[in-house]
Order: structure tokens, then C-alpha cells, then sequence
């Protein structure tokens, strides 16, 4: 079944234009909607929660998807079960997967095999015998390109074994992971509750295609030494670009880096903005984009060239997710949208550069609520950005807590999912605009 491993991701994740103009919409696009960019209705999108997995190849693979258990705002479905495969088939989509957990009963019950789509795993709760294509509801499962796995022990007939790293270290992790590579040399390896970045990126570079885990903490920090120079013209520009009176200078700073003046040209010719005449010079670009989105438009860059890490393309898509996930939830504090975007994409600056968030930001002029929230984890730009991480990482009744001044859960809930279609469109597009050829 590596094949289809090799297959599924092939892609990297990346989103046809059709469907990234689709789900990126205008950059300045903020606020709440009443269904997210799949037409997904709020009540399910409220009633799950998505956990990134991360890739060896470095990408953003897909999510491990899971049901909210306890709450006092019921989903409106029917059965659990099938909210769950609703859910991912809207995450198993352009060469993303959806992982979940569900035992025999639920994967043979009729309304849950109509569903089954591909790219989607399954990890079988109660696989205790091996996974026969002489039972029914295997052939089902996988005739519809479902993926059969088990939990911790492989079986017979299961294409890969999710170990979970939540009460063990990492070289126990290992260790399990090569006793089970020697029990099923051709089972793929998935690991779930890794706590620090860099167990993550160690999973990735030995035996596991997926983990997922605390992406925004590290363990022992490994700094690179001083920012880079290209990190830190960057931060001068960003500075210019918002106490900088006079246009001209301005453009004039741009036109001094040769690289950076070609790919915000780029960018503001590509699908992503719509613009309706071609620009041809830093002048038109400035004039039509703005100062606070050619600020964006920077700031992005920096968070994309802080590739120090092996999973740094996985991390900028999060940033990004961040970014719009806040902006989504701006009014619900009375908080400027553009300013709350640039602090959630700075958010992982830290994890990427592998350096202090204070040494970072010191070269950027940034509000003094967001250097509250970054800096010191106080004020309510912070509560924020908690309440991203608790939905990042499923801690439903925290988030439930944090979100309650700011619209409900269900609110923050279906605008993390907007945040996360408009994220990765945004990030394919990006990649094209603003990494090396």
C-alpha cells in the first residue's frame, strides 16, 4: 500500500487555480460567514475538530479529524459516525487525506460507507483479527478508496498503524515504530500526540510518512545564530512601509531589491488579487495595492523565506491559517482586521527562525497589542490566538471557554475552517509567487 501513499501526495497538497481562487477570495476578505467555502454548514464544522498532520516530505498532508464528545451545542446530524465522514470528505480533497478513528460497527454501517471517498484513513478501534477482504465491509471500505489501519499493534491486512505519543517520550515512540516496522515491513507508520516540533521533525526523518502534534513548541531551543541579512532588510522595509511618508522613497527602497521588486510584481498580475489592468512598475503596485497590503504582502514573504526548518512549507500554510483565522474573528473584538492578520502570521516566527520572538520583532514596528500577545502572552489579542492553538490542537471545552466572549464556539469553530480553505489556497498560490523557481 505505499503506492498509494507515493500517489495521494505526489502533490504537496497544492489547490487547482479554479479552486484556489475559489476558496482564497479577495486578500481583504475578513469577518464571519454563515457556512465556510465548501458550503459546509456551521453546525458541522462546529461539531469537529481537525488536527494538522504533517508530512516527511515537509507539506501540510492533511488533518486527523475527530467528533466533539462533549458539548452543550449538539451538532445537528444525524449520526456521529456520519458527520465525521461529511467532514472528511471536505478535508480529503487535491491530494490532502483525512484521518479518523472508528471501530467495525461504525465502518460497516450503510451511512457511513456511502461517504467513504478517497483519501480517506481509518484506523479500526477494535481490530483485534486481521482486516480480511473476506469481510464485507472491508471490500466496501476499500472499493470506495478508503485506507484500513489499526492502532498501535499492525495487523494483518491494515496498510498502517497509528502509534500515539502522548504519554511517551520520543525515543520509546521509536522504538515501538521499529518493532513494529519488523512485524509489517510494508505498513505505513502514523504518529499522533507528539509534543514539540522537533519530536515531530525527528518522527519525519525516520520511520513515519505523517505525525501530527504540537507544531508551535519546541523543545530545546537551537538558535541560527543572527537574523540573516535578507531577514533583516525585509524587517526595514515592513518598517517603511507604514512610517514612510513620502511614496516615492518608498518605492525607491524596492526598486533597491531586484529579487523582491520582481515578485511583487508578480503577485500583483497573479489570479489571487483579480486586479483588473496589468502592473508594470513598483509604482502601480504601491498605488493600486496600498501601504497596508503591500505591509501583508511583506510580512508573508518573511514568514515564507524562515525555511530554517524541514517542515517549514507545513509551518508557513499554518501561519497563513492563523493569519486568516484571526482576521475572521476580528469583529468579534473590535480589533482592525489587517493588524490582527500580520500578528497571527507572526505568530510561529519564532518556531520557524529558531530564534527568540523578541529578537525577531525587534526590527518591526508593530502595534503594542500584538507585541503583547507575542511577546508577553497577555492582552486580548492573546486570548485570540489561544483560542487558535486550543482549535489547532482540539482542546474543545478550553476553546469553548476562550470563545465564549467572542460569538461561541460554533462561530470560532466554522471561521477556523474558512481560515484553513482560504490558507491553503493562499499558500499554493504563494509558493508559486514567492519561493525560488
Amino acid at each position: 500500500m505505499g503506492s498509494w501513499f507515493r500517489k495521494i501526495f505526489s502533490t504537496g497538497g497544492s489547490l487547482p487555480a479554479d479552486r484556489a481562487n475559489r476558496d482564497a477570495g479577495p486578500v481583504t476578505k475578513d469577518g464571519p460567514a454563515t457556512q465556510d467555502e465548501q458550503g459546509e454548514p456551521e453546525s458541522l464544522a462546529a461539531s469537529l475538530q481537525r488536527r494538522p498532520l504533517l508530512h516527511r516530505g515537509g507539506h501540510l498532508a492533511g488533518f486527523e479529524v475527530s467528533a466533539v464528545t462533549a458539548t452543550s451545542e449538539p451538532a445537528e446530524v444525524a449520526s456521529p459516525a456520519a458527520g465525521l465522514l461529511q467532514g472528511m470528505a471536505d478535508t480529503a480533497v487535491n491530494g490532502r487525506v483525512a484521518l479518523a478513528t472508528l471501530n467495525e460497527q461504525e465502518l460497516s454501517s450503510p451511512s457511513v460507507l456511502e461517504r467513504i471517498r478517497p483519501g480517506m484513513l481509518f484506523a479500526v478501534a477494535d481490530a483485534a483479527t486481521p482486516l480480511s477482504t473476506q469481510m464485507p465491509w472491508v471490500q466496501d471500505v476499500r472499493s470506495r478508496g478508503g485506507v484500513l489501519g489499526t492502532l498501535a499493534v499492525p495487523r494483518a491486512g491494515a496498510s498502517f498503524v497509528v502509534l500515539d505519543a502522548a504519554n511517551v517520550t520520543i525515543s520509546t515512540l521509536l522504538n515501538r515504530a521499529r518493532a513494529c516496522r519488523t512485524a509489517a515491513p510494508g505498513c505505513q507508520l502514523v504518529a499522533t500526540g507528539l509534543r514539540t516540533i522537533d519530536d515531530l521533525e525527528m518522527a519525519l526523518s525516520g520511520p513515519f510518512e505523517m505525525a501530527a502534534g504540537l507544531f508551535d513548541r519546541v523543545g530545546q531551543r537551537r538558535e541560527s545564530g543572527t537574523l540573516s541579512p535578507n531577514v533583516i532588510s525585509l524587517c526595514r522595509l515592513l518598517n517603511r512601509a507604514m512610517t514612510e511618508p513620502d511614496t516615492r522613497v518608498l518605492c525607491q527602497d524596492i526598486r533597491g531589491d531586484i529579487d523582491l521588486t520582481y515578485r511583487l510584481l508578480r503577485h500583483a498580475n497573479s489570479p489571487l488579487l483579480g486586479l483588473r489592468r496589468q502592473v508594470d512598475s513598483v509604482e502601480q503596485a504601491l498605488q493600486l495595492l496600498g501601504r497596508q497590503a503591500l505591509f501583508r504582502l511583506l510580512t508573508v514573504l518573511l514568514v515564507a523565506r524562515s525555511d530554517s526548518r524541514p517542515t517549514a512549507i507545513a509551518l508557513h500554510e499554518l501561519a497563513l491559517t492563523r493569519a486568516h483565522f484571526l482576521e475572521n474573528m476580528a469583529k468579534q473584538i473590535w480589533a482592525p482586521a489587517a493588524t490582527l492578520y500580520t500578528t497571527g502570521l507572526l505568530s510561529l516566527l519564532d518556531v520557524m527562525m529558531q530564534q527568540p520572538m523578541d529578537k525577531i520583532l525587534e526590527p518591526i514596528g508593530l502595534t503594542q497589542e500584538s507585541r503583547d500577545a507575542l511577546l508577553h502572552r497577555s492582552g486580548p489579542w492573546h486570548e485570540l490566538l489561544e483560542l487558535a492553538r486550543c482549535l489547532e490542537t482540539g482542546q474543545t471545552e478550553q476553546a469553548r471557554e476562550l470563545a465564549q466572549p467572542m460569538g461561541g464556539l460554533p462561530v470560532a469553530q466554522a471561521a477556523m475552517e474558512r481560515a484553513r480553505h482560504s490558507a491553503a489556497a493562499m499558500a499554493a498560490e504563494l509558493r508559486d509567487v514567492w519561493h525560488e523557481d
